[in-house]
């Protein structure tokens, strides 16, 4: 029996490689039974985030090879646990991260499931591997420089008429009130 394998919040990148002690029939049954699986790891999970296979399948490239070159956990991780993953028969469970939709939890594994090995993906390096020299990489500092436009030709026109507009009609009230 495996002992509980408490799972902090937000976990991301964890791999968990547990053996299934089931006969092969129990076991095709299992993989594609999602309530199964959650009472066989003894808390809700998302089913997707889950793999159930014969090891019998991964004839050729075994076990740490599907971890190393499928989901790029490092060989330093790995290779403590090389030769016990490779000489591996029978059924596995690999539980990733996301099945636990980054709650914390505790799981509770039935006997039948057997913790093998949890192994960690490397997060994205986010980091930039050359300066960027370029014109339009470079800050902004200050806004460009505007130059006051002369106003057009019709602008200018439109306002000569409107004040010569107000000045008669200013000439107009005028002739009025005096003539009034």
């Amino acid at each position: 029996m495996t002992p509980k394998i408490d799972i902090p919040a937000h976990e991301h990148g964890a791999i968990r490689v547990f053996s299934l002690s089931m006969s092969d029939d129990a076991a095709r049954a299992f993989k594609d039974d999602a309530a199964q699986l959650v009472e066989m790891l003894g808390v809700p999970v998302d089913a997707d985030h889950i793999e159930v296979f014969a090891l019998s399948d991964l004839e050729g490239v075994g076990l740490a090879g599907y971890l190393s070159d499928g989901h790029a956990v490092p060989d330093a991780e790995l290779t403590p646990d090389r030769i016990k993953l490779d000489k591996m028969g029978g059924w596995v469970m690999i539980v990733y991260s996301r099945a636990f939709n980054g709650a914390a939890t505790t799981l509770a594994p039935a006997p039948a499931l057997t913790l093998i090995g949890t192994y960690g993906t490397p997060g994205t390096n986010w980091q930039a591997t050359e300066t960027i020299t370029s014109e339009a990489a470079k800050p902004y500092s200050a806004p460009p420089e505007t130059v006051k436009k002369r106003p057009s030709d019709a602008a200018m026109s439109g306002r000569i008429a409107m004040i010569v507009l107000i000045g008669l009609a200013l000439f107009t009230w005028l002739f009025i009130w005096i003539a009034g």
